[in-house]
């Protein structure tokens, strides 16, 4: 399998993001920045099922600590996606592999192809 090379590390800001369509016909990958670590996610609000960035590329609350939906305020880990706060309380965002590769962000394909067959 390929590597499919998402963007670099350096490329997002600490803490940053930046949203990918990944071809696959769903919402698309949101990639966070925290540190010298990468979490990816769909950029799909599990209150309304509507994208995080209603603004346009603005997916973290102001002070950098959380995800936050643009739409209503809901803030998630970037850890895990939890949702801490706001209406979607309790639920999580929907986790995408990557992997941090020599500076590269990697969609990883084998640990998707593995969560999707079991």
């Amino acid at each position: 399998m390929t590597d499919r090379v998402l963007c670099r590390l350096d490329d997002l800001d600490d803490p940053g993001a930046k949203a990918f369509d990944i071809g696959d016909g769903r919402p698309e990958v949101v990639v966070f920045r925290v540190g010298d670590a990468v979490y990816a996610y769909r950029n799909d609000c599990p209150h309304l099922n509507i994208t995080l960035d209603f603004v346009p590329g603005r997916f973290i609350n102001l002070d950098g600590t959380k995800i936050q939906c643009s739409n209503h305020g809901a803030r998630f880990n970037f850890h895990d996606g939890h949702c801490v706060w706001g209406p979607c309380r309790g639920e999580w965002l929907e986790r995408v592999a990557v992997r941090l590769d020599d500076g590269r962000v990697i969609l990883d394909e084998a640990a998707a192809a593995a969560d999707n067959s079991s």
